[in-house]
């Protein structure tokens, strides 16, 4: 059978034919897919209602946090009034003031440098008022206070021991091993006088302290009394020159000797050597001085 004959133009556009592909339109251009508009509006929103979630939350805590500390804030005020009340009322009043370990300063003056009185309460006063209140004297070295509820405080007491005398125009002036300024008197103790210091007279007054110059000198005099001790020359050094210490010169009033002691080099040696010349020379005026590092001499004073 003959296949039918078409007559006429083929219109490519139109017709489908095999193997054949059409003809894409030169003008027709991929449309770019809109944006949902309605979709992204209520994002928005719900973005903007979770930030003003988050900004209230956070502003609720805090201000849950600032009544928690009012609160707590109110209730330690409260605490403390309470107890500063209880404290000062009269059931803590003094009823007796102890003095212990006081030797030179009566418990009487230290009672009235304390200001503390019976009767009031003893908290009224705090115990570093009344350490610095009683330290006034210079005698005293350090205080402990120590309160009892029942309504007895108890001071105890350690005080400066003078050690040494300073000769200040026509009296003497008690000083202690750290170098404190304890008393000014015209009456003397038994113990050795130190001259040569360099401690200005306008600075000599009672509580004051050497300068430290003579505090360093101090603590050679220090070594070589103490040394002294085990032999019998530290109860009969009457006088300490300091104003060299490479020369210290010691004076022996009882034997009418003066000791050209040099510096504090060999302390042991030195004084050993001094007391055997001291026995050797008993009784005549002299002095003594070293030559060298080993050889003691005597030079009788004439």
């Amino acid at each position: 059978m003959n296949a039918p004959i078409y007559k006429g133009e083929i219109d490519l556009n139109n017709e489908i034919i095999i193997g054949l592909t059409p003809k894409k339109d030169k003008n027709d251009k991929k449309k770019k897919p809109k944006k949902n508009l309605k979709n992204s509006r209520p994002q928005k929103k719900e973005t903007k209602k979770k930030k003003s979630a988050q900004i209230n939350k956070k502003q609720t805590k805090k201000k849950k946090r600032n009544l928690k500390i009012l609160k707590w804030t109110s209730l330690a005020v409260l605490i403390i009034t309470a107890i500063t009340l209880f404290m000062t009322s009269s059931i803590f009043n003094i009823k007796e003031i102890i003095v212990e370990n006081n030797i030179k300063i009566s418990s009487e003056e230290i009672i009235s440098l304390s200001k503390l009185t019976t009767g009031v309460n003893m908290f009224k006063t705090s115990n570093k008022s009344i350490i610095n209140n009683i330290k006034i004297n210079p005698y005293i070295e350090n205080v402990k206070v120590k309160k009892d509820l029942a309504g007895a405080i108890t001071l105890k007491i350690q005080e400066r021991i003078p050690t040494y005398m300073l000769k200040f125009a026509n009296a003497y002036v008690y000083i202690n091993n750290q170098g404190y300024m304890l008393e000014i008197t015209e009456t003397p103790l038994e113990l050795p006088i130190i001259t040569g210091f360099e401690t200005q007279t306008e600075q000599i007054d009672e509580g004051n302290r050497l300068v430290v110059e003579d505090l360093k000198k101090l603590e050679d005099v220090i070594k070589i009394i103490e040394v002294a001790k085990n032999n019998s020359l530290a109860n009969i050094i009457t006088e300490i020159d300091i104003s060299d210490s490479t020369n210290y010169i010691l004076k022996i009033a009882s034997e009418d000797k003066t000791i050209q002691f040099g510096d504090i080099k060999n302390i042991n040696i030195k004084l050993l050597k001094i007391e055997a010349l001291i026995e050797q020379e008993k009784g005549i005026k002299g002095e003594i001085y070293f030559q060298g590092s080993d050889k003691t001499v005597f030079k009788e004073q004439v």
